[in-house]
């Protein structure tokens, strides 16, 4: 079977353009309502997402208060501190007399005795002048010597005199020993 088309060209022709023309109204109008579909729910995300931003700006504004006085209390950290080192430095600078004489005490050998403890201080230089009596002649006290020397408190031990002289028959040999007291050292962060 043939087919036979009795309508001019022209009217063929206007039908396919009017289809045509159908067709992208059509699809247009699909895409519109699609892109508003789609954008209502944005619209509403974005809305929120606005106002979450504008809570936000104001967030800094209400905390700006406790951030001034966060900075104002670091100020005052650092310069407690700093007076902190200071009283420290100060205490350190000064040698204990309980330490020097606990390091004294710790060098002395067993057969030595003290007579007199004296300080004496010079400029920014302290020394301590050690008077005592050893049974045991010059080896206790050589040894003595010694152990100021290991010390960390003492430098510069010298024997500056050394006699001898006789209680009850036996020998005993009196000395003055001169020590420099060390420069203490500030204490180390973290001790």
């Amino acid at each position: 079977m043939i087919r036979v088309n009795l309508l001019p060209r022209e009217m063929i022709e206007k039908k396919k353009v009017g289809a045509f023309v159908i067709f992208v109204s059509i699809s247009i109008l699909f895409s519109i309502l699609i892109c508003v579909l789609l954008f209502l729910p944005l619209r509403d995300e974005l809305q929120a997402a606005k106002r979450r931003l504008e809570l936000e700006q104001l967030t800094p504004r209400k905390y700006q208060p406790i951030l001034q006085k966060l900075e104002e209390l670091k100020r005052e950290e650092s310069e407690l501190q700093a007076h902190l080192n200071a009283i420290e430095n100060l205490i350190i600078s000064r040698s204990p007399w309980s330490l020097v004489l606990y390091e004294i005490s710790k060098a002395l050998p067993e057969k030595i005795w003290l007579t007199e403890l004296t300080k004496e201080t010079q400029e920014k230089e302290q020394t301590v002048m050690i008077q005592g009596s050893s049974l045991n002649k010059t080896i206790d006290i050589g040894k003595f010597m010694e152990n100021l020397t290991k010390s960390p408190l003492f430098t510069e031990v010298a024997l500056l005199v050394m006699t001898k002289r006789t209680i009850d028959k036996r020998e005993v040999m009196d000395f003055t020993i001169n020590c420099k007291l060390r420069e203490p050292r500030p204490l180390e962060k973290g001790l």
